[in-house]
């Protein structure tokens, strides 16, 4: 493994870049064939967004519509080790993963999926392991979705879910994390509160977080879109637009890259190499950068979208910085 460290260290800042290599020799080639069973088995078949006509995205907008207005549920298949439990916040499922050992400290966790699918088992699977392996309690909202909803219903659901946690512990106690859409809609969340003057949580992290939709970094070449097998560019686009309602995709809201991003929380951030968003993950860190926030951004080398969630060694790794790092 060959590791690359750039850090900047100031009174206000301590922002690093750090690069992981994993492309040994004989492992690369086994490794993007598991990669590319698990995508082709588990998740192309269930959460692509690929589409070959107008019709056949009605289609699947039609889908979407129904099967996001019933009660989401645990996949049967797997086996949750935590202790989980099934609230509604008013209208809202939420669903609560701990081992009552410690629960004063709250992870918001917010699941990708474009904004319109529901958690994957991975999501379920990767929840687990946090509650496990941190001991804090990892609170999962099933946030309302694309079609029924817009971007307003979804982040004040988010908002009124972070104030219940506020009425439970303290703003240092709470931790903001999410993946993919959802690693967008966390970091967007978290500008709102500082524009609203409410407290903010003690830490922020993102794991392949969607930044911009617009997709307009100069650095996402027709090289990289092909590189990357889970996220279509158009796909996102009209579900995004769909979502936003009356908001332009340079809102903050839709694209939090374009919001305010001063007195953020310190942030960790994961991404691959091979992601679709990565040219926007490095556009976040030179901001955070400029703006005097802290940020540690962990860059995995010819990695996929969301790597941290599937059954890799790179996820391991993952959840070893999350708690070492959870305060």
């Amino acid at each position: 493994m060959t590791l690359f460290l750039r850090s900047i260290r100031g009174k206000v800042t301590l922002n690093s870049f750090s690069m992981i290599y994993n492309d040994r020799t004989g492992e690369g080639a086994m490794k993007k064939k598991f990669i590319s069973k698990i995508i082709n088995k588990y998740v192309l078949p269930h959460r692509s967004l690929y589409f070959k006509n107008d019709e056949e995205f009605e289609k699947f907008i039609d889908k979407q519509h129904y099967k996001n207005l019933k009660p989401h549920r645990q996949p049967e298949m797997l086996n949750i080790k935590s202790n989980l439990e099934k609230q509604q916040h008013g209208h809202m499922q939420v669903f609560r993963a701990n081992f009552h050992h410690k629960l004063t400290t709250k992870i918001l966790y917010i699941h990708g999926g474009y904004n319109i699918l529901q958690p994957s088992v991975f999501h379920w699977r990767w929840i687990d392991k946090l509650a496990l392996n941190t001991l804090c309690e990892v609170v999962m909202p099933i946030y309302p979705k694309a079609p029924s909803y817009s971007a307003i219903d979804t982040y004040e659901a988010l908002h009124s879910m972070y104030q219940q946690l506020l009425s439970e512990v303290g703003a240092e106690d709470i931790i903001v994390m999410g993946d993919g859409s959802g690693g967008g809609l966390a970091l967007s969340l978290v500008q709102q509160l500082i524009a609203a003057g409410q407290p903010l949580p003690n830490q922020l992290y993102l794991i392949s977080p969607l930044l911009d939709g617009t997709f307009s970094n100069s650095a996402i070449t027709s090289e990289l879109e092909v590189k990357d097998l889970l996220n279509n560019k158009e796909g996102i686009q009209k579900v995004l637009q769909l979502w936003a309602g009356n908001l332009t995709q340079t809102d903050p809201w839709v694209s939090p890259i374009y919001g305010n991003m001063t007195h953020l929380p310190p942030t960790y951030m994961f991404g691959g190499t091979e992601e679709l968003y990565y040219p926007d993950m490095v556009k976040l860190g030179d901001l955070y950068e400029r703006n005097q926030n802290t940020i540690h951004f962990h860059q995995f080398y010819r990695m996929i979208h969301d790597f941290p969630l599937f059954p890799l060694h790179e996820s391991h790794r993952v959840l070893k910085e999350i708690c070492q790092t959870i305060q």
